[in-house]
């Protein structure tokens, strides 16, 4: 989740909307103030609806406004309370009586606040790290996001830091694509122009941890703890919630004899087995046929554990063999 996040591998938030359910992740969004899905409208050519994947992906029907963007990423930013935007605070007569008080907060609690520092700490990556790499100003800790749709007809950025969050869209009102690069980057550029300054006099300051966090050691291939001697190479410390760390061991990793001519499993015969460890594609996250079509190298052996080398008794029969 972590890598998705800074990298913006967006399959996985499809994957994981899918597995949530989108009736869940639709209701999620509107939780945090987002009041332009549709859940089912006739527009006369067919029903219209954000109850689908697509709308892990942006793809919805009405789009969104900036300013409940900024809401709903300002809502991970204050530990999972969601505050409602306001345009205004209070309306003053000319006699300084106030005909309109707009201060006291809509707030609620929409997200617990352990799920919304491990967004904000994955989100530290996408500056530091990832996509969101040229926001950073120096001296003063960032989180956020990119977004971009298809053909750059719209580039988002939304980030924020321990006192302020802001978002940032820009795009054509005619819808057509952006294609240089200034434009392509024009969102991450006002975002860093707009904060740096309003933050040149403010001391640094840094995400405070929440209750309910823990670290501990996994493999970073399968998520689940690591493998002495196995996993080697691949242990990372990471953070959890309290109750949700792992407790089963890797299952992409194994320790097996490997065919160093074709990187699968070897057979018994095979004259070019050793004993080395591989990755595979762990039973849970096969499809289909994508595992059994997967062939390593010996530089990267990668087996699925059901595919064999070729070397086998039957190989080595055929007359040619040891030529082979």
């Amino acid at each position: 989740v972590r890598s998705a996040i800074r990298d913006s591998a967006n399959v996985c938030a499809v994957k994981m909307f899918t597995e949530i359910t989108p009736r869940v992740g639709f209701d999620c969004c509107k939780n945090l103030g987002i009041t332009t899905l549709v859940e089912s409208r006739d527009d006369g050519y067919g029903t219209m609806s954000d109850l689908y994947q697509s709308t892990a992906l942006g793809g919805i029907v009405d789009g969104v406004y900036n300013y409940e963007m900024c809401g709903a990423f300002a809502a991970i930013a204050n530990n999972g309370t969601y505050i409602k935007p306001k345009l205004y605070t209070k309306i003053i007569d000319h006699d300084g009586n106030v005909l309109i008080d707009n201060t006291a907060p809509e707030s609620t609690q929409v997200i617990k606040q352990s799920t919304a520092w491990l967004l904000t700490d994955a989100m530290v990556d996408v500056v530091t790290s990832g996509t969101g790499g040229s926001v950073n100003f120096g001296n003063m800790a960032i989180a956020g996001k990119t977004g971009t749709t298809s053909d750059y007809k719209d580039v988002w950025f939304s980030g924020f830091t321990p006192y302020y969050t802001a978002t940032t869209w820009t795009g054509y009102d005619n819808n057509i694509s952006m294609t240089s690069s200034a434009e392509k980057n024009l969102s991450k550029t006002m975002w860093k122009a707009v904060m740096s300054k309003i933050h040149e006099n403010l001391e640094y300051k840094s995400f405070p941890m929440a209750s309910g966090i823990v670290t501990a050691t996994v493999c970073s291939k399968s998520g689940r703890l690591p493998i002495a001697g196995v996993c080697d190479g691949s242990v990372k410390s990471e953070y959890f919630a309290e109750g949700t760390v792992p407790t089963e061991y890797c299952d992409v990793h194994c320790y097996s004899n490997i065919c160093l001519y074709t990187g699968l499993n070897a057979s018994e015969e095979c004259p070019f087995k050793q004993a080395s460890v591989a990755e595979q594609i762990p039973a849970r996250l096969q499809d289909g046929n994508l595992a059994s079509a997967l062939i390593g190298t010996p530089e990267n052996p990668t087996t699925d554990n059901t595919q064999l080398c070729p070397h086998n008794s039957t190989f080595f029969a055929a007359p040619n063999a040891q030529d082979i």
